[in-house]
């Protein structure tokens, strides 16, 4: 009886292990390998495999892997970043409550000169809810007495 065979890979050499390391995605990655290896033998399909490997790659050389980009923002700056955006939406809150309470001084002070020019003296409305007029309850009619039913034989 003949043992199943397992999973047979093809042979990687350390300068492609290198470069699928160092590629973010797929398409760079076959863009690259026919770059640097241009008398290759392997179709699309064997690159494939190769980019499909990566995850193994990368865990058998975890320091190939940069663990952080030049260029990243640590924690530390977007707590500051963060910070300073609140102070600012602070201020613009600040600002939009002043600027809304003057509005409503101007618009109050032209209803006053309005009423003066007009000549018509309004006290302001005051909104109470008032419960509607009660109509009178409709009155049903009594239906007329049923006579029964008297089935004939």
């Amino acid at each position: 009886m003949q043992k199943p065979q397992g999973r047979k890979y093809q042979v990687v050499e350390e300068a492609e292990i290198d470069l699928v390391l160092k590629c973010r995605d797929s398409h760079e990655f076959y863009e690259q390998y026919l770059k640097v290896f241009p008398n290759t033998k392997k179709g699309l399909d064997s690159i494939s495999k190769i980019w499909k490997r990566r995850s193994e790659f990368a865990k058998k050389r975890p320091q190939a892997v940069p663990q952080a980009e030049t260029g990243t923002i640590t924690s530390r700056e977007i707590q500051a970043l963060i910070a300073e955006q609140t102070k600012i939406m602070g201020e613009m809150a600040a600002l939009t409550k002043e600027n809304l309470e003057v509005s409503r001084q101007i618009l109050s002070a032209l209803a006053h000169q309005n009423r003066i020019l007009t000549g018509h003296e309004e006290k302001p409305k005051e909104h109470v809810h008032s419960a509607p007029p009660q109509k009178p309850p409709i009155q049903k009619k009594a239906p007329e007495k049923q006579t029964p039913i008297m089935v004939g034989s």
